[in-house]
């Protein structure tokens, strides 16, 4: 993945000048004069190793609704936002009628109509979203977005980077990982071995068979079953 080069704006210095995540987000929404920003990491499939790792301008009382009304089962932005490669505007979303009672409510509490999202996925293949609110619509909003799309997907991977260090330290286990070792262990995470996963990425077994060992050693794991777990609750993997 070619690295990012951050543009000399005022905006994104005062997001890179942060210490944490949630005054990033904060600083983001000031600078940009957008109504919300949010990060989402990506839960991985087995909750028990994982949390929700959300920061968020939303007010406290709307983050509450939305969990406890179960919004993140149905939630589009969120769906599309953890299968997407490249940033979307909410207005390609499909608001079918169970999830228009979402949208409307979101706006009774104080979200406006307006979002642009971009999905995160960094070179350990660990998924995040980055979405940009805003009560501007028409070709007001068209206009903000095309004058600060690249600025904002360099924030929103500079805010990730932030996560990433805000949740491991020094202590990232997937800074240790190769891509190779990584993919494998998504394989076996699925259910496949390695005569499996040597198919599908076109290795030997043998060599599929060294990528899992070293991952497991990388892990301090005692075999592949604990060193899958290991780098499930790391965020390394989601099968």
């Amino acid at each position: 993945m070619a690295k990012r080069q951050s543009t000399p704006n005022p905006a994104f210095d005062s997001v890179r000048s942060c210490q944490t995540v949630e005054q990033a987000v904060f600083a983001f929404r000031a600078e940009y004069k957008v109504a919300h920003a949010t990060y989402h990491l990506a839960q991985t499939a087995i909750s028990r190793f994982d949390s929700m790792y959300v920061r968020t301008t939303y007010s406290a009382e709307w983050v509450s609704r939305y969990l406890q009304r179960n919004y993140v089962n149905i939630d589009p932005v969120l769906k599309e936002g953890v299968q997407r490669q490249f940033p979307f505007d909410w207005s390609e979303l499909e608001l079918t009628a169970a999830v228009l009672p979402l949208f409307e409510d979101a706006m009774a509490h104080g979200l406006g109509p307006s979002g642009y999202s971009i999905p995160i996925v960094d070179k350990n293949f660990r998924r995040a979203l980055f979405t940009i609110n805003t009560f501007e619509t028409g070709e007001a909003w068209i206009d903000l977005v095309n004058s600060h799309k690249t600025a904002w997907v360099n924030a929103a991977f500079l805010i990730h980077d932030m996560a990433m260090k805000e949740i491991h330290g020094s202590n990232d286990q997937a800074l240790h990982l190769s891509p190779r070792e990584i993919e494998c262990l998504t394989l076996a995470a699925r259910g496949k071995d390695h005569k499996d996963i040597a198919l599908i990425l076109r290795l030997s077994a043998y060599t599929v068979q060294g990528y899992l060992k070293s991952a497991r050693h990388k892990l301090g794991s005692v075999n592949i079953p604990q060193a899958i777990a290991e780098a499930i609750r790391s965020r390394i993997i989601n099968p």
